[in-house]
């Protein structure tokens, strides 16, 4: 006897070490890994929903976005004890083995919350069996040894039926209320508990009568638990169910795609459902004016933190003949021009120009490429700020071939981060969009231009963060937005760099207002040629109704007036040629760094790309090879010739070694 005794309390040992073992073993994956998608705007508003993978509205939910009634009134109906017993309640259990025996059948499950939850976690422990009872205890114990009472409420709420294909409270009294279940009347909170129950009989489009009487019933059963009195009772049971069935709505449906994963879940972001809707408003009308084959995007960030407020990637999901479901703010497109800021920015900074610099726009070739302007003219000599208004090519390339087409690149690489597929050599043709974007990365690229140091675009709030160089210092910064600074008729201040793509397949405008940046894109996903698009005629209007739409500030910036000698060109007829030699355009060779010039003046004021210079014995020191800018002053008429310096290959230089290295 006592052998056996022994071998039982051994048999009882394992058992509960084994037990032990298996429920402090991970929960495998449920279907809480798996839930609809939900994209929220910064108060809360609903931008986008989508079905889970296995195509339910489900989603997740946390007690304190509960009404406490729904709670009190589920545990009051279903399990009383849920508190305290540890998953499995003994009582009830026994209670139920009881009337099994004594009736021949069992009139109640002894079924807790913890065992329900498990039911809707794992669909396969849901069947009518003892086994599977059984096991359904088990996974109860090891649910309550893993998660909270709270996680296990949440879990229920995320998950219980509330008829066709929506789980949850939060979907369920979106769909029959209209509005989050943060408040309930008893009413209400006895309905979302009884139809779980039964949740495609008790429906109450199809069948209110039942949906009535089961809520009813709920509330006859808890309320002496929850000390509802007989007439209260009588008054929450003849009250009808404010119904207000409605659909789900998909909204901006390029935000799950962008954001959410294939788990789903809620997300919520900085942008702003007025502005979403408002710009989105504004693009429709634009887009709908042009060919079925077009359409355009629309961006919005803070320039402080760089917070996205807008997000409007297509003007019509659904559209395909505008193949609405691309992403135009995410995919690789041409930026045209919009890059020239960061080319002159560059310069700046090394001092290759100045704000007052005078370029010089003039028919050139260099390596075989022959670049023209937009318009195919050209406009001899300009300031930096004309240059970079207008959007002058030549100017742009030029000065793009003195900084190194090479150089400019992997800064722009680097700051930007971009994955090796992307990495391109564009040459000089990355100063008319030969390095293909996207839209979100060349509003990171303003926000560097705006900003030291410079805010990443972010969705989220615990996404923030900065890059870490700055892309232009602060004073150069300064500089750039004194020289894009412009005043509409009534004497507004504005910032406006727009671009237009080789083909007019894309036409761009990147507007600095006080507080942001707005980014339009309009093009033809298909790559069509056209005569019509760019970025002046046809993005920069949508900007502008944008910011009058949400009445964004003006950017408080001065026009950049220079302080320098080096003063605009006079148009005169008293003015003559005051450069004899070099010629303009001219291509020289050198064998050291020294140029010859010449002018039949002897009181020239001399100048090199921008900054003043000595010439001694007509002799000027040139500081690199490649594009360079000489200009000549004298009693307020000045010339300026485009001249490039080709290197000279001797035998004491190397292939890879310019000429004033």
């Amino acid at each position: 006897m006592i052998r056996i005794i022994k071998w039982g309390i051994a048999v009882i040992s394992l058992s509960i070490i084994f037990l032990y073992l298996w429920i402090s073993q991970p929960l495998p994956s449920s279907r809480l890994d798996n839930m609809s998608h939900l994209v929220l705007g910064e108060n809360g508003e609903t931008l986008a929903t989508r079905l889970s993978y296995d195509g339910y509205w489900r989603e997740p939910i946390k007690l304190v976005d509960i009404d406490s009634l729904l709670v009190d009134v589920l545990i009051a109906y279903e399990d009383k004890r849920f508190w305290r017993h540890p998953g499995v309640d003994l009582l009830a259990v026994f209670r139920a083995l009881r009337d099994g025996l004594l009736n021949s059948h069992f009139k109640s499950g002894a079924s807790t919350l913890t065992m329900q939850t498990v039911r809707l976690l794992y669909p396969e422990l849901a069947k009518k069996t003892l086994v599977t009872k059984f096991n359904q205890m088990l996974m109860a114990l090891r649910l309550e040894y893993h998660w909270g009472k709270q996680e296990i409420l949440e879990a229920y709420f995320t998950l219980a039926p509330y008829g066709g294909n929506v789980e949850g409270i939060r979907a369920g009294s979106q769909l029959w209320l209209n509005r989050l279940p943060q408040h309930l009347t008893f009413r209400e909170a006895a309905f979302f508990v009884a139809m779980p129950q039964s949740p495609e009989a008790r429906r109450p489009d199809r069948y209110p009568a039942i949906a009535e009487e089961s809520t009813s019933r709920v509330l006859a059963a808890v309320a002496e638990t929850l000390h509802i009195n007989s007439e209260q009772l009588v008054e929450y049971q003849s009250e009808s169910i404010p119904l207000r069935i409605t659909p789900r709505y998909s909204g901006y449906s390029h935000l799950i795609d962008r954001l959410s994963s294939r788990n789903g879940g809620i997300l919520t972001t900085h942008l702003s459902d007025e502005w979403q809707s408002l710009s989105s408003a504004v693009l429709n009308r634009h887009i709908n004016g042009l060919p079925d084959s077009y359409n355009g995007a629309l961006l919005i960030a803070e320039r402080e933190t760089g917070e996205i407020k807008t997000y409007v990637a297509s003007t019509d999901y659904q559209n395909i003949a505008r193949k609405g479901s691309i992403n135009y703010l995410n995919i690789l497109r041409s930026p045209g021009s919009t890059l020239k800021p960061m080319i002159y920015g560059f310069a700046l900074g090394r001092q290759l120009l100045t704000p007052s610099s005078i370029m010089i726009d003039s028919e050139i070739q260099v390596s075989g490429y022959a670049p023209t302007n937009f318009d195919e003219t050209f406009h001899g000599q300009v300031l930096l700020r004309d240059a970079l208004i207008q959007s002058l090519n030549i100017p742009a390339i030029n000065t793009l071939d003195r900084l190194g087409a090479a150089t400019v690149a992997h800064q722009l690489h680097r700051f930007l981060d971009l994955p090796m597929s992307q990495v391109s050599d564009a040459g000089l043709s990355l100063a008319v969009g030969g390095q293909y974007l996207t839209a979100e990365q060349l509003v990171n690229l303003y926000l560097g231009l705006v900003n030291q140091p410079s805010p990443k675009l972010n969705f989220f709030k615990e996404h923030n963060s900065k890059f870490q160089e700055p892309l232009l210092s602060q004073k150069v910064s300064a500089q750039l937005m004194g020289l894009l600074v412009q005043f509409d008729l009534s004497g507004r201040p504005y910032i406006v760099k727009t671009g237009t793509s080789n083909g007019r397949h894309d036409a761009w405008s990147v507007h600095i207002t006080n507080e942001h940046i707005l980014l339009v894109w309009v093009g033809s996903p298909d790559n069509q040629t056209n005569t019509f698009l760019s970025g002046v005629d046809v993005s920069a209007p949508i900007g502008w109704d944008v910011i009058d739409a949400l009445n964004l500030k003006s950017p408080d910036v001065k026009i950049f007036h220079s302080e320098s000698s080096m003063k605009s060109p006079l148009v005169s007829e008293r003015c003559r040629r005051l450069i004899e030699y070099p010629e303009n355009g001219e291509w020289i060779t050198n064998d050291n760094e020294y140029l010859s010039i010449a002018s039949k003046y002897s009181d020239i004021v001399w100048y090199l790309n921008g900054s003043q210079i000595d010439a001694v014995d007509g002799l000027i020191k040139l500081e690199y090879v490649g594009a360079n800018i000489l200009s000549a002053r004298r009693e307020g008429c000045i010339t300026t010739h485009g001249i490039y310096i080709q290197q000279l290959r001797t035998e004491s230089q190397s292939d890879e070694i310019k000429l004033f290295d």
